[in-house]
């Protein structure tokens, strides 16, 4: 059987999102590997940051030495193609080789004027590469599944679905003194949302809803400075008194947040899986979620569901709403389930 190669520079980055969705694949793939015979290697680009990664008993890592762009460009698929290696890119990370699987996490910069110019070139260079190379695409939900093959005009049968999950939230010890770092911040009955401030998670909602309730109390955890987002942004932002904003928090803080708050809030226009309201579902926290992209289909009858360009939404009545219990859905989405289905895949791969 030939070699696999998974990319893992994805790893060198804080493990949130996609970063996310790599790490649980692969810890939880390396001890599945045992007596397999499969042969799977995780390539990173060794450029002086560390690896978040235990150490692993079946998978090979492999560090190589390369500049930011000559990785991708050059180095790994050199690195392919002298091992006649299979290679698959869980990080929407395509590379020119027919001889691959990618999963595509989505497809925004297509579809929504939220990044750079050069950013967006870059990555509609690399979804046209994803559709004449990638022998089969892969992403996180039905509605992204959707969307790829009208934007892209790859066949629906060529694209399946792979699931986040929740149960990274199992092994992590909250930590409470997160609120020593808000000062006035209740311990409880605030609400709460986390994502980068980015605008397609639209967390203007959150700033006018908030306006709007001065009696209730806000908190906003995201990883990117406000003034990365321009000066109208953050302006708006610190001149909302009743929201807290305590920047990247880790996921001890972030599961302490979640465990105290009122209800869990996810305002985005646009996600293709959107984990956060999956985690505070596993802690046994209310969600409430944009009538929005993919969350109705994921999150069915277990959220509350509001309008995200409404800002007079009655948050009290809102959560008053009946909604079915998360069982069925923590039991649905589990990356216990998404490694178990890696590896047949995996084992299908090695044979091409």
């Amino acid at each position: 059987m030939n070699p696999i190669v998974i990319n893992g520079t994805v790893l060198c980055d804080p493990i949130t999102g996609i970063p996310r969705y790599v790490y649980e694949i692969v810890t939880r793939l390396d001890p599945l590997l045992e007596g397999t015979g499969l042969d799977v290697r995780l390539c990173y680009r060794d450029d002086g940051r560390p690896l978040h990664l235990p150490p692993l008993k079946n998978i090979q890592i492999v560090p190589l030495k390369a500049v930011k762009y000559s990785y991708n460009l050059v180095v790994l698929p050199r690195y392919l193609r002298k091992h006649h290696a299979f290679y698959v890119g869980l990080a929407s990370d395509m590379l020119m080789t027919r001889r691959s699987v990618v999963v595509l996490h989505d497809i925004r910069p297509l579809v929504m004027d939220t990044d750079r110019g050069f950013f967006r070139f870059k990555f509609w260079f690399h979804c046209q590469s994803t559709k004449w190379f990638a022998q089969r695409v892969y992403t996180v939900s039905d509605d992204q599944r959707h969307l790829i093959s009208k934007k892209l005009g790859i066949p629906l049968d060529k694209i399946g679905i792979t699931y986040n999950g929740w149960e990274h939230m199992e092994r992590v010890e909250p930590d409470p003194a997160i609120f020593d770092a808000m000062p006035g911040l209740p311990r409880s009955g605030y609400y709460y949302a986390l994502g980068s401030l980015a605008s397609h998670k639209n967390f203007r909602w959150i700033r006018e809803v908030a306006a709007r309730n001065p009696d209730k109390t806000f908190v906003v955890a995201g990883g990117k400075d406000l003034a990365a987002f321009g000066s109208e942004e953050a302006d708006a932002a610190r001149n909302t008194a009743n929201i807290f904003y305590p920047g990247y928090v880790t996921d001890a803080q972030n599961k302490a947040l979640m465990q105290n708050c009122r209800a869990f809030l996810h305002p985005a226009v646009f996600e293709g899986f959107g984990i956060p309201p999956l985690e505070a579902l596993s802690q046994g926290v209310p969600i409430a979620v944009a009538r929005a992209s993919c969350l109705p289909e994921l999150y069915g009858d277990t959220a509350h569901y509001f309008d995200p360009y409404d800002y007079d939404v009655d948050l009290d009545a809102l959560l008053a709403e009946p909604v079915a219990s998360p069982e069925k859905i923590l039991e649905k989405y589990s990356w216990d389930k998404t490694a178990a289905f890696w590896l047949q895949e995996l084992k299908r791969c090695a044979r091409l």
